[in-house]
């Protein structure tokens, strides 16, 4: 692990010297040039489909479908954590190395090049999912399929990059290297914290606990499905409609309100219940003062829910 990192760090700090010195011009302006003067409509469109795999949307969407989909908490605690961090280090190094975009990619997307934060995260997110499956108990051949398919798609997703002229081909290896360096860094916080003779850390623990409220909810309260489909939904139709970085703030305040209050009546029902059996006036005062909580907030997400993509609604 430790000789594995020391190589990954040198080559990575070595690539950015020669991108900052401009040393790779030749290359990167070279592969640039042929693919942005040789360019086919089916590779562009296959392309796009390909690199929003990669895209904060469908990362979201995935994390959410694999908070259902993974087996124990811990495996989702890490596959949270590798996101954000994955996206930290993305926006902390661009703005570090500040390397301008060739000139289509410039006139696309506002952020810097190097480097490439879809290879970043493709690599990291994609990659840990390989390593989950490859320690899981799936049969070996379900583990061939699925490592086989993950890595075709990180190697799509880098390529993308470059077919869409939004990257120079060292942004896109300077991603995957510091994508490496990330995935074997969690890795080794992965399997360091997952040892039963180890003490569980405490943040862990806490996060754990979390998560165990959330599933039991999922698994026994009817309207806390439903909520989570709206905001599955919601999250689909922000995508498709394009709202904006506003917006897309709003939305989630709304489904973290929701969705606490949501907790917050399961809780309270189920310590109501736990105090006492016989039906009381002020038991039931609680409960449904509770359940008024959640329903006044999903009232006015609705209405906001409503001002938001009514307008795109009309507009089609």
């Amino acid at each position: 692990m430790k000789k594995k990192l020391i190589i990954l760090l040198s080559l990575f700090v070595i690539l950015t010297i020669c991108v900052l010195l401009d040393i790779t011009g030749v290359i990167d302006y070279s592969i640039y040039n042929l693919l942005s003067t040789n360019e086919i409509d089916f590779l562009t469109t296959c392309a796009n489909v390909v690199t929003s795999l990669a895209s904060s949307q469908a990362i979201i969407i995935i994390t959410l479908i694999l908070i259902f989909a993974l087996d124990t908490n811990h495996q989702r605690i890490f596959v949270i954590i590798n996101t954000l961090i994955s996206a930290g280090i993305i926006i902390l190094s661009k703005n570090i190395f500040l390397r301008e975009r060739p000139l289509i990619g410039s006139e696309l997307l506002s952020s810097y090049s190097f480097p490439s934060g879809h290879s970043l995260i493709a690599t990291t997110y994609y990659g840990f999912l390989i390593y989950l499956l490859r320690r899981s108990k799936c049969k070996e051949e379900y583990k061939v399929v699925g490592t086989t398919f993950l890595t075709t798609l990180i190697v799509l997703i880098c390529l993308s990059r470059l077919i869409l002229n939004v990257h120079y081909v060292t942004d896109v290896v300077g991603g995957v290297i510091l994508g490496l360096i990330i995935l074997l860094v969690l890795i080794y916080f992965f399997e360091k914290t997952f040892k039963p003779k180890e003490k569980e850390k405490p943040l862990l623990k806490t996060l754990s606990y979390g998560f165990n409220g959330i599933f039991y909810t999922l698994k026994h309260e009817r309207n806390m499905v439903i909520h989570f489909l709206v905001m599955i939904l919601v999250i689909i139709a922000g995508i498709v409609f394009k709202i904006t970085f506003v917006e897309w703030g709003v939305c989630f305040v709304l489904f973290a309100l929701v969705l606490s209050l949501e907790l917050m009546n399961t809780a309270i029902e189920n310590v109501v219940d736990l105090v006492t059996e016989e039906k009381k006036a002020k038991a039931k005062v609680a409960k449904d003062a509770a359940a008024g909580a959640v329903l006044v907030a999903a009232i006015f997400a609705v209405i906001i829910g409503i001002s938001i993509f009514l307008p795109r609604l009309l507009n089609l």
